[in-house]
């Protein structure tokens, strides 16, 4: 995987990433996934690209965004070059790959399956490739007795002997059971984190497994954002289109 970014993903980055580095707070001004998805469908339809908003002569191309975007507002965050370099040493010092919608490496299961819904921006750790392998989803409640753990690393063994990809969400719970199972096994895992990125890339129990292939790791959010609901929530797409099917081992009421 190239460390390198396309001019695409880095003004992709620029627009949408709050690039967490030394920062306390987060820019209030950083474009939601709705009006970057509306900002995207303006663009594709000029026929011009996320990376002309950084070229000398952008000027009017982002008069011509003023209705979607306030310009001011998106040369504010156009303007995060330093911060950016920052991010990007970081990643890089951590082995942490970014890609972006526009990149020829991005999952095509998510651009095929959520099109404008796929994320922008994809952070990860590990052998990309195993993103586009398929196979089963398995997922459930943070909140599960002994009996249902040894069900679902049961699980996790099956798919790796059936040399099916493993595709879960890295919670605690009935996620992580699957993904050791898998991974115990001699599987390969795709965990789907919506929180803790560079935490996670970082572990020791992780990291020959990641350096091996046998495991990636992959988030939409900031390496390193915190937990939040509504992104445990939206990533859940993520692990059901990288997939081909689910199992749904327990929910919560």
């Amino acid at each position: 995987m190239s460390t390198s970014l396309s001019p695409n993903t880095q003004a992709i980055l620029l627009l949408t990433a709050p690039l967490l580095v030394g920062c306390s707070q987060v820019s209030s001004d950083l474009l939601t996934p709705g009006e970057y998805k509306r900002l995207a469908r303006f663009l594709r339809d000029k026929q011009q690209q996320p990376a002309d908003l950084l070229a000398p002569d952008s000027q009017e191309l982002l008069a011509e965004c003023q209705h979607l975007i306030d310009s001011d507002r998106m040369i504010r965050l156009l303007n995060r070059g330093f911060l950016l370099s920052q991010a990007i040493e970081r990643w890089q010092a951590r082995a942490i790959w970014i890609m972006s919608r526009a990149d020829g490496e991005y999952p095509a299961r998510l651009k095929t399956r959520l099109k404008e819904d796929a994320p922008p921006i994809l952070y990860g750790c590990g052998e990309a490739t195993v993103l586009d392998t398929g196979g089963l989803a398995v997922v459930g409640s943070r909140h599960v007795d002994e009996a249902l753990l040894d069900y679902t690393e049961g699980i996790g063994r099956l798919a790796a002997e059936a040399k099916c990809t493993l595709v879960s969400g890295a919670a605690r719970g009935i996620d992580r059971a699957a993904m050791h199972g898998a991974l115990e096994a001699g599987g390969k895992v795709a965990g789907v984190l919506a929180d803790s990125l560079e935490r996670a890339a970082m572990s020791r129990e992780h990291r020959d497994l990641l350096m091996e292939g046998q495991l990636v790791l992959v988030s939409p959010y900031d390496p390193l954002a915190g937990f939040n609901v509504g992104h445990a929530m939206q990533r859940n797409k993520v692990i059901y289109a990288l997939a081909d099917a689910a199992l749904v081992v327990s929910s919560d009421y």
